[in-house]
């Protein structure tokens, strides 16, 4: 997350990833400065927007000792989190406190065990390979004293603030040093939900790539660039990206990334529009699983049709651009989809109990 983001979608967002308000969360702040991490009021403090959305179970990692950091009693409350959230400050404070040790380690196993970490401003910068503003004393250098991130995403650097504080090419000095390195910049109350080698942006922002191409998504079409022209281009809301293939997904993407495996059950239900493109009162999808499959039918014209699993509760449908991501609430239960087809409309699931 690019900053701003202690807010209740992004809380939503981590309480539904985490498994709900019961699941056991860990908040590093070890980012921030000393003087505010002093007393118990501070800790609380950072606490208070987590008890206030309703998380019932909240613990505190933070240390300045290295050899803390390489110790069982943080790593321990660590290995058994549902979800990690690391706060905001400067990415160098993470680096010399937890780079090679323990508590990284800590982190990759639970990352890859498919808990969610997340973190906002530096703490979406020190998930990188390299560490952008990694400099303990002038912020603005883009490779510092501390040039190392934690690596859960590899061969990826990680920007943040990126426009509001006009910093947009700033990652093209990144990119002239390391140029097989993927760019990223997220702008404040934005993010990105990765997912394997999948990310998907969220929130109100944009999103920067920095991968040598530029995607018209007008034509829906990626250009290649010289290496001596500096570009990057724009992801908004409900926009994946392929980390791998680093490339824009398309609708043909889905054709031959669809995945065969169970779906949950509590994905059915009767989802009427909530916001977004108006299609008219009281218009509603039914959503049913049978023999396995997916299938959508829209109550405005009869239609159903088959929509296929993608992966990580995102759905489309085949032979179109229509994407469906499913989303659950803070209580960690299914509870709307985004339909992005044309632009973007938000569907609650109703009560038929």
């Amino acid at each position: 997350m690019g900053g701003d983001c202690t807010n209740d979608y992004f809380l939503t967002q981590f309480s539904g990833l985490a498994g709900g308000l019961e699941s056991k969360i860990v908040i590093i702040p070890t980012a921030m400065e000393d003087n505010l991490l002093d007393s118990e009021f501070d800790l609380n403090r950072i606490k208070k927007p987590f008890v206030d959305h309703g998380f019932k179970n909240i613990s505190i990692v933070h240390t300045r000792s290295r050899e803390i950091a390489n110790g069982d009693s943080l790593n321990a409350i660590l290995l058994e989190a549902d979800g990690v959230w690391m706060t905001g400050g400067r990415q160098w404070r993470l680096a010399k406190t937890y780079k090679d040790t323990q508590v990284v380690t800590s982190l990759k196993t639970i990352y890859n065990a498919g808990k969610i970490i997340a973190g906002t401003s530096a703490g979406a910068s020190i998930m990188g390979s390299l560490l952008v503003r990694g400099d303990s004393v002038d912020h603005t250098l883009m490779i510092g004293d501390y040039p190392d991130g934690f690596g859960l995403v590899e061969h990826i650097a990680i920007d943040q603030h990126h426009l509001a504080r006009n910093r947009q090419f700033d990652m093209f000095e990144i990119k002239r040093r390391f140029p097989e390195l993927l760019g990223i910049g997220i702008e404040e109350n934005t993010g990105v939900i990765v997912n394997q080698d999948h990310f998907k942006v969220v929130g109100a922002g944009y999103v920067s790539i920095y991968d040598g191409t530029r995607w018209s998504a007008e034509r829906d079409t990626i250009y290649k660039l010289s290496p001596d022209v500096e570009q990057f281009y724009l992801l908004t809301a409900n926009l994946e990206y392929d980390l791998q293939k680093r490339k824009v997904i398309f609708p043909e993407d889905r054709l031959e990334g669809s995945i065969n495996a169970p779906l949950p059950l509590t994905l059915e239900g009767t989802y009427q529009q909530a916001e977004g493109l108006e299609i008219g009162n009281d218009i509603q999808i039914k959503v049913t699983i049978e023999g396995g499959k997916c299938y959508f039918e829209q109550s405005w014209n009869g239609t159903s049709y088959e929509v296929k699993y993608d992966h990580a509760l995102t759905f489309f449908r085949p032979n179109t651009n229509a994407v469906f991501y499913f989303e659950k609430d803070k209580f960690g239960s299914i509870d709307r989809f985004n339909y992005y087809q044309h632009g973007s409309t938000t569907w609650r699931k109703l009560d038929e109990s």
